[in-house]
C-alpha cells in the first residue's frame, strides 16, 4: 500500500507463500499496476484455492480484460490446473462471449463442464452449452436443449446424430413434434 511495487514483488518472491503473493497482487490491481499484479497473479491462479478470490477481486474492480489477459497466460504456465481452464471459460461466457466456443473445443478435455455448462445456462450461451453437454456425453439434454432453444442451437446435424444416441424414449417422439412444428422441411 506504500506504492512500492517493486520491491513488494522482491519481498513477495522471497516469502513464496500465497498470502504474501495476494496482498502484493490485491494492491497492484488497487492502483492499476497490471503488469506487475499479473506476475503477482501467476503465482497464484496456480492455486485452485485462491483462484476465485483473485477473480473477485479484479471483477470487484471492472478489470475484466486485464483478469482474462492473466487467465489467457496462466493456461500456458507448467502447473496450469482445471480450475484456471474453466474459469477462463466462465470469463469468456461473462465478458467474451464470442470466443467461447473455440476455448470449449480447444480444451475440451481440461474444462469442469459441469461449472461451464451453469454458466452457459446463466448467460444464455445455448450453442456452446449444447457442445458441452454432447462432449459430457448428457445427449438428453443436448436435445433438450436444442428444442428449447432452437433459434440460437438448432443444428439439424448434431440433432440427428445425438437423438440417436438419447436414453429417453420420450424425447423420440417429442423429437417428431419438434421437428413438424419448427422444422417441416
Amino acid at each position: 500500500m506504500l506504492k512500492r511495487f517493486t520491491e513488494s514483488l522482491d519481498a513477495a518472491k522471497k516469502a513464496n507463500t500465497p498470502k504474501t503473493w495476494k496482498e502484493v497482487a490485491f494492491a497492484c490491481v488497487v492502483f492499476k499496476e497490471f503488469k506487475l499484479a499479473a506476475l503477482a497473479g501467476l503465482n497464484i491462479i496456480i492455486h485452485p484455492d485462491h483462484l476465485e478470490e483473485l477473480i473477485a477481486h479484479y471483477e470487484r474492480y471492472g478489470y475484466y480484460e486485464e483478469l482474462i489477459q492473466l487467465l489467457e497466460t496462466g493456461i500456458a504456465h507448467e502447473r496450469a490446473h482445471i480450475g484456471i481452464f474453466t474459469e477462463l471459460g466462465v470469463c469468456y461466457a461473462k465478458f467474451k462471449p464470442e470466443k467461447l466456443m473455440d476455448h470449449c473445443k480447444s480444451y475440451n478435455q481440461r474444462l469442469n463442464i459441469p461449472k461451464l455448462l451453469r454458466a452457459c445456462e446463466r448467460f444464455k450461451m445455448w450453442e456452446e452449452a449444447v457442445f458441452l453437454y454432447i462432449k459430457y456425453d448428457e445427449f438428453d439434454n443436448a436435445i433438450i436443449t436444442m428444442m428449447d432453444h432452437s433459434p440460437a442451437a438448432w443444428n439439424h446435424e448434431l440433432f440427428t446424430a445425438n437423438i440417436q444416441k438419447a436414453a429417453n424414449q420420450e424425447l423420440f417422439y417429442k423429437a417428431m413434434i419438434f421437428y413438424l412444428e419448427e422444422q417441416p422441411m
